[in-house]
């Protein structure tokens, strides 16, 4: 029997690697993200330049041979500290989406399976949430817990949590009627048993897709409030960061917000479209 599902689950993952490897545009987006990835990981051993290393004698320089992407308005070098914020920015969105992730599909099991008091106060709750829009919501978390980079964290998983608890739900609610959850529950399967064993998995997929969307979202939101100056705070080499302090010279050295807002732009691409080729590649329904 275990053999029998073990071969079931390696079927599974066969066809969605086989499906995966024809969406050509979500393997690139992928490889940037392995890339980037990396840089979080080794940017302060690569950077050329400390990230707080003043240089009065290059500031505002463009693009050069020693300063690959110029210098800002303290001769620092803008490079090194777009390599060492993709750790931050990485960081930001991959924390809150995992929080807004796990909250949301707790959440939503209880909503989903349980009816009652709880699923109606949850529900409400995301309704409210859902009532504002996602930026304006983490701007007002912002505006009760205070500026930092740990806020933002908590400020875009709130945003990100009611979004899960709807996809888990709208799952549980079509999965728990089924035939093997029936038989489960009248073999006196426990509640936990059944929802982490047949209910969960069969919302994983849509829980990855929206995982892996969401984090471009959030890499956004985050650079947002930053920029807002809600985020995090100077001399921190957020993209968010080193964006809005480069706005006041646009018109002289432009390469201060090109540079910034160019990393954001490949980033969140990237996870948008590997979230697409994931939910194509997990669809039953998509046509061979």
């Amino acid at each position: 029997m275990n053999n029998e599902k073990e071969q079931i689950k390696f079927s599974r993952f066969n066809d969605f690697l086989r499906k995966f490897k024809k969406q050509k545009t979500a393997i690139a987006a992928l490889v940037v993200i392995i890339i980037l990835v990396l840089i979080a990981i080794f940017s302060y051993k690569i950077a050329p330049y400390g990230i707080n290393e003043f240089d009065y004698s290059s500031v505002l320089q463009g693009p050069s041979a020693a300063h690959w992407f110029g210098t800002d308005d303290f001769g620092r070098d803008l490079f090194s500290r777009i390599l060492c914020g993709t750790r931050i920015s990485l960081a930001v969105g991959i924390c809150a989406v995992t929080i807004g992730a796990l909250s949301g599909t707790v959440l939503g099991l209880i909503a989903g399976y349980y009816n009652g008091p709880a699923e109606s106060v949850i529900m409400r709750l995301c309704d409210v949430l859902f009532a504002f829009p996602g930026i304006v919501l983490a701007i007002a978390v912002i505006a009760v817990l205070g500026a930092g980079i740990q806020n933002v964290v908590i400020a875009v998983a709130v945003f990100s949590m009611p979004t899960f608890c709807r996809l888990v739900r709208s799952s549980v609610l079509a999965t728990k009627e089924s035939v093997y959850v029936q038989a489960e529950r009248s073999l006196g399967a426990k509640d936990s048993r059944i929802l982490f064993r047949h209910i969960l998995p069969a919302a994983f997929p849509n829980i990855i897709v929206q995982y892996t969307m969401s984090i471009g979202s959030s890499i956004m939101t985050a650079a947002s409030l930053s920029f807002l100056g809600m985020g995090a705070q100077a001399p921190t080499p957020e993209w968010g960061l080193i964006l809005s302090a480069g706005r006041d010279y646009m018109l002289n050295a432009i390469h201060l917000t090109f540079f910034p807002g160019l990393a954001i732009f490949i980033t969140v691409l990237s996870f948008n479209l590997l979230g697409d080729g994931l939910r194509d590649a997990l669809d039953p329904k998509l046509s061979e």
